[in-house]
């Protein structure tokens, strides 16, 4: 056995004669073990292989150790582990009867007489209308609370969930979500309505704004001492009536506020032919372009601390707007003014700028990776929808 085993000892200098009994004895054991391991249900058959393989398997690590190996070589030899080796030489005594973890007790658990004593007291607390909090602290001032309040809570949920009592909620009606889309000018236009401070506490202005979502531009405004329902009517008959059948928008979007759900306002615009979108109660960012305009305007250099009268605001008004749709290079149009997307002549400006980008690339062209090219503004505007990546094309 001695002589046979000769070249099965390990080569401390990497030798071959160790990986090949390691490796060799690797393979031919890897089938036994799985199925010893994974296959807890064996034929007669296969637990008699297992069984013999065991048996070889404990000779061949005392043939080892008579060749000089520890036993703990000899195991890493084989690949097996020392857990291994340990528990089939000292196997746990198996259990007569199983079982289930989820019916085993623990000292620590409540006795049956506890838990009918909790469920006898949340009972009580329930047809009090009390909840499980209060009838805990009810039995533990008065000196008997059987447990803890987690387990009061524990025992009530498995025992009293479908008799709690449901204490009332407030009923929150359900609103569809607005959603739309617009791909050219004079499609969707979005209004609402701001406060601009005056000259003393209490007293403020009223700036009504409408704007067309796809190009950003102020298409009606006014700044009124009020917010009245026939004011904002009129201005949009006015912008309405100024426009062909082809530019009046199809839909207008606005938030829940007064004069957005009046009916002399909607009654205008169901005249022209507009449809009607609001924002979802308590959501604040349905209305999301009329809020981003109005944080442009009052956040811009030069904004006043106060307004000393109503032509004081509608002068500033008249000077912001005009500056904003033809001067401002809005950051959502590729740099370009709201009026020169409004009418489409931002097109020679994209070239014109395509032009200056080719100058400085042929000028300089190991500044840029590779050509530069003018961004164009976004092909589509969307609420609620998700946000698409084409632009518009020049042509």
């Amino acid at each position: 056995m001695a002589g046979s085993l000769q070249s099965s000892r390990p080569d401390r200098r990497g030798g071959a004669g160790g990986r090949d009994v390691g490796k060799s004895y690797c393979a031919l054991a890897r089938s036994p073990r799985e199925r010893g391991q994974y296959n807890r249900r064996l034929t007669d058959q296969q637990a008699d292989e297992l069984a013999a393989f065991y048996l070889a398997e404990e000779r061949l690590v005392g043939a080892l150790q008579t060749e000089g190996l520890s036993q703990t070589k000899a195991l890493k030899l084989i690949g097996l582990a020392a857990s291994t080796w340990h528990y089939r030489r000292h196997p746990r005594p198996k259990t007569a009867s199983m079982v289930a973890h989820t019916q085993r007790r623990c000292d620590s658990w409540l006795t049956e007489q506890e838990t009918a004593a909790l469920i006898a007291k949340i009972n009580e607390g329930f047809e009090a209308k009390k909840s499980v909090h209060q009838a805990y602290y009810e039995a533990l001032d008065a000196g008997d609370p059987v447990a803890s309040l987690k387990s009061w809570y524990r025992v009530a949920r498995r025992h009293l969930d479908a008799c709690r009592p449901i204490r009332r909620s407030r009923a929150h009606r359900r609103t569809a979500m607005p959603q739309w889309q617009a791909d050219a000018p004079g499609q969707v236009w979005s209004w609402d309505i701001t406060m601009l401070p005056g000259p003393y506490v209490g007293v403020s202005y009223c700036l009504y704004a409408v704007l067309d979502v796809f190009s950003r531009k102020i298409v009606a405004w006014r700044v009124e001492e009020s917010e009245v329902d026939e004011l904002a009517a009129e201005m949009f008959t006015n912008a309405l009536e100024a426009l062909t059948d082809d530019q009046r928008p199809w839909l207008v979007h606005s938030d829940r506020g007064a004069s957005m759900t009046s009916l002399a306002v909607g009654k205008v615009l169901h005249d022209f032919g507009a449809a009607l979108s609001r924002n979802r109660p308590r959501v604040s960012n349905d209305n999301p372009f009329s809020e981003a305009w109005f944080k442009t305007a009052k956040y811009r250099p030069g904004y006043p601390p106060y307004f000393n009268d109503v032509e004081h605001a509608r002068a500033w008004a008249a000077n912001l707007i005009e500056e904003y749709n033809n001067h401002h290079r809005h950051s959502s149009l590729a740099g370009h003014t709201p009026a020169s997307v409004h009418d489409g002549t931002w097109t020679t400006i994209h070239h014109q700028r395509q032009t200056v980008l080719d100058q400085l690339y042929q000028a300089n062209p190991g500044r840029y990776r590779q050509p530069p090219q003018a961004q164009t503004p976004m092909g589509t505007v969307v609420l609620n929808h998700p946000k698409p990546k084409h632009r518009l094309q020049t042509g």
